[in-house]
């Protein structure tokens, strides 16, 4: 620690010794601010500014009318309220004023109303609809944003337009309804003075009805009386002809008898020679023909009563059924009778309630319907919704709303500068004993109070331009640490890559600015930004600053801040543990690129000449064996370096036409495939790296082989002492 104290203390004095190199670190203060407080400044708030966009407005409308709407020209609408519109510079213009301002960039863009505009749009209310246009004219070539802000023109100009229309079709239906108002109430009133009327005039007629309905049914009942009398006479009747039907039988019966003895005393005068039988005889055939005709008689006779008996038991169940249905007649018309004496009693109610339906609510807001404001009532129909706006974490201007991202950006410029102007390696003078890590962590120190002065004067400066901020401390303190941040990555890249690691800054800070949210949300970028968005330390970098700005949500500052912290903690792992790993790789390129006596040379070379402790200790075990097999990997490496380098070029450049290729034949994914084209990028310099840092490894180790043992011993004594 005393170390790397006794560093940034020595480098202090050389800068404070030389007044010119303090004049060179206030500009490395100053410059990186100027950044953000003339971009803040820029964005404080552009589109206060929106007034001066130049946009023309052609009105050919011709108006047409209804009869429902009467005249109507939403062009001479349009022009009148866009005359009080300044939210852009309307310019009212002919048509081939407007086409000549445009094509020569005097405005921005053009709205053309077309001569059958307020025509097209009246013919909603034929059934013959024709949809309204509205021509819109831009130039885009003029300025990337302002065609996006001449599009929420177009926008205001369409709802304008929709809006008038609207208002004034909605006025001409509520004044409509206005004139009609009256007639329909008295016409209301007409019909219901008719309906209670013809109610009342019912009411009587069911009166009469019911007085009718109790006759009847008082008739019904006497005759259901009447019939069930005259069923008990013809009970009688019936069993009268029943005593006839005995006698005929009885009769019938002696018949049967006198016949019989007159047939008996016919055949005993015959057989008997009874005297003057003869004259028996026809006596007894003239009896015989009597009694056979009494017998046809009394057959007949009964036959007769018979018949009659079954027309009476007929007619008995006729009569009662009869009776029976006289019985149900009268009921029912006891129900009938008393259901109108409800719909009678029902009656008189309809007619009080439509009596009093002139003071009933519904009346009265049918009066209220008759008494409506045309004028309002088109007002609210153009903007029937009011959006009620709630603002969460209001932030004062546009400008502050960027600073987050300005900063950030400040901050990284600011810490780029730092290894740019000043040296990253460090010399040993009056510190003997110095270690790599203590130098790296000394010369740190000196960055680190320059990157918080940085910080600071950033901070003051976005104070006086009027940056909004929730907490002075906190607003001063956080860039701070972000720079820090940001300095022990790029401090940690560039000692331990070199050129490589100052190459690796840019490109972090050109893929940051679209892939860590600071512009547009990550949503609306392409996959490939949003899938790195989580591992770029701007992302965090910012948010930690939209907290300070524009309010703290939670833990979510703490978050932030710790995810940069996790960075910081990669960095020094890659500056003070892996640097030692990859150190010749970074002086290949520093010795390689000083051999084109075109780049600024990298001073801070990586200590020593870059020998493998491994590879001094088997020279110094046995020199010959280490030789003899040092030569069985030199000598096919040679044969073949430059047939794998010419691969490797080939390859690569083919790789790289087949991707343009397919970019070209399937541009909805063109980005995809520029990814992968950095992607094969990396892949082929990765290759050429590898190639040359096997080639440098042999010769350090062919150096190691040529080495005497004294030179060996020296050589293991300062790879003891950098240890």
């Amino acid at each position: 620690m005393r170390n790397i104290w006794r560093v940034f203390t020595r480098d202090l004095k050389r800068l404070v010794r030389v007044p010119l190199a303090m004049v060179i670190v206030g500009g490395a203060l100053i410059t990186p601010s100027l950044y953000a407080w003339f971009n803040i400044s820029a964005f404080w708030d552009p589109f206060d500014n929106t007034a001066n966009l130049p946009i023309a407005v052609v009105n050919l409308d011709e108006g047409a009318s209804t009869t429902l709407t009467g005249e109507v020209n939403v062009g001479d609408q349009l022009v009148a309220q866009l005359k009080d519109n300044h939210d852009l510079g309307w310019q009212f213009l002919s048509e081939s004023e407007a086409m000549e301002s445009i094509d020569g960039g005097e405005v921005y863009a053009a709205f053309v109303v077309p001569e059958t505009f307020s025509a097209d749009l009246l013919s909603l209310t034929t059934g013959d609809f024709t949809q309204p246009k509205l021509e819109y004219y831009v130039n885009e070539k003029e300025n990337g944003i302002a065609p996006e802000i001449t599009d929420t023109g177009a926008t205001t100009v369409q709802t304008q337009m929709i809006d008038a229309f609207t208002e004034q079709v909605a006025e001409a239906v509520a004044t409509a309804i206005e004139t009609g108002g009256s007639d329909i109430e008295a016409e209301l009133i007409e019909t219901e003075s008719k309906i209670i009327a013809d109610l009342e005039e019912v009411e009587g007629v069911i009166g009469e009805t019911r007085g009718h309905l109790e006759s009847l049914e008082a008739d019904l009942s006497v005759a259901a009386t009447g019939l069930r009398s005259n069923v008990g006479t013809l009970s009688a009747i019936d069993g009268a002809l029943a005593n006839v039907q005995g006698t005929l039988a009885d009769a019938r019966a002696l018949a049967d008898t006198a016949q019989a003895d007159l047939v008996r005393v016919a055949g005993e005068a015959t057989t008997g020679h009874v005297i003057a039988s003869a004259e028996v005889a026809e006596a007894a055939a003239a009896a015989l023909a009597g009694v056979a005709e009494v017998s046809a008689a009394t057959d007949s006779l009964a036959a007769a009563v018979e018949a009659q008996r079954v027309i009476l038991d007929e007619a008995e169940g006729l009569v009662t059924g009869l009776a029976d249905q006289l019985d149900a007649t009268a009921a029912a018309l006891a129900n009938l009778d008393g259901d109108l004496a409800d719909l009678q009693s029902d009656m008189g109610v309809a007619i009080s309630d439509l009596q009093a339906l002139g003071g009933a609510a519904l009346w009265q807001q049918l009066e209220s319907l008759t008494q409506l404001d045309p004028k309002q009532i088109g007002e609210f129909m153009a903007t029937p919704v009011v959006v009620d706006q709630v603002t969460l974490f209001p932030t004062n201007s546009y400008g502050s709303q960027m600073g987050s991202l300005f900063i950030n950006l400040s901050l990284w410029i600011g810490a780029f500068v730092l290894v740019v102007i000043l040296k990253l390696g460090v010399d040993d003078d009056e510190i003997p004993d110095l270690t790599e890590r203590q130098g790296y962590l000394g010369r740190w120190l000196l960055f680190a109070a320059i990157a918080t002065a940085q910080a600071i004067t950033l901070s003051i400066g976005n104070l006086i331009i009027g940056v909004q901020h929730v907490n002075v401390a906190a607003f001063v303190i956080t860039p701070v640490l972000i720079g820090l941040s940001y300095l022990s990555i790029i401090y940690a890249l560039s000692v331990t890559f070199g050129y490589v690691g100052k190459g690796l800054v840019v490109i972090l800070v050109i893929m940051q600015i679209p892939g860590a949210s600071g512009i547009y949300p990550i949503q609306l970028m392409p996959e490939f930004f949003q899938s790195l968005y989580p591992f770029f330390p701007f992302t965090y970098g910012i948010d930690a600053m939209r907290e300070v700005v524009s309010g703290f949500a939670g833990f979510a500052y703490f978050r932030y801040m710790g995810t940069l912290l996790l960075f910081v903690a990669a960095a020094f792992f890659l500056g003070l543990v892996l640097r030692r790993h990859v150190s010749n790789l970074t002086r290949l390129f520093t010795q390689e690129v000083a051999e084109t006596e075109l780049f600024t040379n990298e001073s801070e070379v990586p200590a020593g000449r870059g020998y493998r402790l491994r590879h001094v200790l088997l020279a110094m075990a046995d020199q010959a064996a280490y030789n003899a097999r040092l030569s069985k990997r030199l000598l096919p490496f040679a044969r073949s370096y430059r047939k794998v380098r010419t691969a490797i070029v080939i390859v690569g450049v083919a790789g790289s036409l087949v991707i343009g290729g397919l970019g070209v034949v399937f541009p909805a994914v063109k980005l995809t495939y520029v990814g992968l084209w950095v992607l094969w990028l990396i892949i082929v310099f990765v290759a050429l790296i590898s190639l040359e840092y096997i080639r440098y490894s042999l010769r350090l180790s062919t150096e190691v082989g040529e080495m005497s043992d004294a030179q060996l011993r020296r050589e293991l004594t300062e790879l003891e002492a950098s240890r």
